[in-house]
């Protein structure tokens, strides 16, 4: 990415350095994997529910292609009149990878903050937690026409790469195409969040859990295939950024709006506002089917939520 000049220190419009460095004093709290299922395959630290051999007995469940065939207990198979395998505990350590959606979309709020700087800072907490857990942290930082790509490693360096690049591309919000004369073919060129799963399979391996932090607006039925893909072999948490405004419309009447550059107004009628409502809800109804069919830990995050007190809810030890 191109170098560009700072913008204004507007409070919850853009990211600051400092509060995103200075969480790691507090992410320390966090423990990431309380709630989840880890499938990962290198030793280490954490502990996961391997699916596979170890040292201690977890659970049973009924067996599923590519399983070991050496774990199957054949005692409770016998008496379940079916196949069933062991799992196992082990100490395990995974690799972390962290997605940031730093679009157009994500530069709007109208409460404390911008659903942007909101994900930017839930991304460096979780960064900086994993760190503290001897994890490897990785990641995309995704703008409407690039991402940068951050291979894991279990370095302070790789949490600070993740910072300044979430600071880089905060700081173009709100981006314009590269030539800055939009056309069919560079609309066509965004980066869609489709896009951004898929190149997520490709650039992690099995057993990976996987943070993503967006606003999601434009989820739909190819997301939701490959988010399926991608579960089958990773652990998925969806942290979806939303604004009230999003939800629910606040007053009906005539309401000026502007993109930052020009300025108009519209009349919101009832019906206007139910029918914002509802494509609201079934855009949720979808996320949410798509979050269990993958197996994902779904939460919803508002964006006058206080960063810290959310997280330490989520993933408190």
């Amino acid at each position: 990415m191109s170098a560009t000049a700072p913008k204004p220190n507007v409070s919850g419009v853009y990211v600051d350095l400092g509060t995103l460095l200075s969480s790691r004093g507090w992410a320390r709290e966090l423990k990431l994997f309380a709630r989840q299922a880890a499938r990962s395959m290198l030793l280490g630290e954490t502990r996961s529910r391997f699916r596979g051999r170890g040292m201690e007995f977890e659970e049973v469940r009924p067996y599923q292609p590519g399983d070991d065939i050496r774990n199957i207990d054949w005692k409770v198979s016998a008496r379940a009149g079916g196949t069933y395998t062991k799992l196992f505990c082990e100490e395990r350590e995974r690799p972390i990878h962290i997605i940031v959606d730093q679009r157009n979309s994500m530069f709007f709020g109208s409460s404390q903050r911008f659903k942007s700087v909101l994900a930017a800072e839930i991304a460096s907490a979780l960064a900086w937690a994993a760190l503290a857990g001897s994890d490897r942290i990785g990641g995309q930082v995704v703008g409407d026409y690039s991402e940068s790509d951050i291979r894991a490693k279990r370095t302070k360096e790789a949490v600070l790469r993740l910072v300044r690049d979430l600071v880089a591309y905060n700081q173009q919000l709100p981006q314009t195409d590269p030539d800055h004369a939009p056309n069919q073919t560079q609309q066509e060129s965004k980066k869609t969040i489709t896009q951004v799963l898929e190149e997520c399979r490709r650039l992690t391996r099995p057993g990976t859990a996987i943070f993503i932090i967006s606003d999601f607006h434009d989820f739909g039925p190819a997301a939701a295939k490959a988010l399926s893909m991608l579960g089958r072999h990773t652990d998925i948490s969806l942290i979806q950024i939303i604004d009230a405004l999003e939800k629910q419309l606040p007053f009906s009447g005539q309401v000026a709006i502007s993109d930052g550059n020009n300025r108009s107004s519209v009349q919101l009628s009832a019906r206007v506002r139910a029918s914002f409502e509802e494509q609201y809800q079934t855009r949720q109804a979808a996320l949410l089917k798509a979050a269990t069919r993958s197996r994902a830990l779904y939460t919803q995050v508002a964006t006058d939520a206080n960063p810290r007190r959310t997280l330490t809810q989520l993933f408190r030890k």
